[in-house]
């Protein structure tokens, strides 16, 4: 049996009930170009399974600096979370260290599943569902991936038949960007 990325299956399985419930879903992606092709990636792969993306999030690093920021959730929340709805929010290339932000954008009313690539710290954030191959217990055997290269292997899960070939080959060319620009190992 080969090794799967840890969580990895949880998240497929919990992006396609917010789909089939249609939930809203908000893409929080690092301003980075690993980050930026993730989110590309999975908001593609979102359209394609017949859904649609509710928010996507950049942070401005001069004003905010890296990660889930308090103002980012802040602008988020009034326009997604009113009368205490809920959202299903997706950090892609950010999350792992935001200790103090996993938690207040839970109390605000959002899901929090972190999808990360970057070296864990000595916990992990209060997230529903975390995907970072360099996690305690990851045993896939490669932990160079970039966040772009993770949200490949989501979507193979997600879309399975519906992943064209020349849709494969779009979203391996954003792998590779970002990749390239992360500095990763190829």
């Amino acid at each position: 049996m080969k090794a799967e990325i840890k969580n990895l299956k949880k998240v497929a399985q919990r992006i396609k009930k917010a789909i089939k419930k249609k939930e809203k879903i908000v893409l929080y992606g690092d301003a980075d170009l690993d980050g930026v092709t993730a989110v590309i990636i999975l908001a593609e792969t979102i359209k394609n399974l017949g859904s649609k993306v509710a928010a996507i999030y950049f942070p401005d690093r001069e004003l905010e600096g890296y990660g889930i920021t308090e103002r980012g959730l802040n602008y988020l929340t009034p326009h997604l979370l009113k009368g205490g709805g809920r959202a299903l929010l997706i950090a892609l290339d950010c999350g792992i260290g935001n200790f103090k932000e996993a938690e207040l954008a839970k109390k605000l009313g959002f899901e929090v599943i972190i999808i990360d690539h970057h070296q864990v710290l000595d916990k992990l954030p209060k997230a529903e569902i975390i995907v970072d191959p360099n996690q305690k217990g990851d045993k896939y055997p490669f932990k160079g991936l970039a966040t772009a290269g993770i949200l490949f292997k989501l979507s193979e899960l997600l879309l399975k038949a519906k992943m064209t070939p020349s849709l494969r080959k779009n979203f391996l060319e954003l792998v590779a960007l970002g990749t390239i620009a992360d500095m990763m190992p190829r």
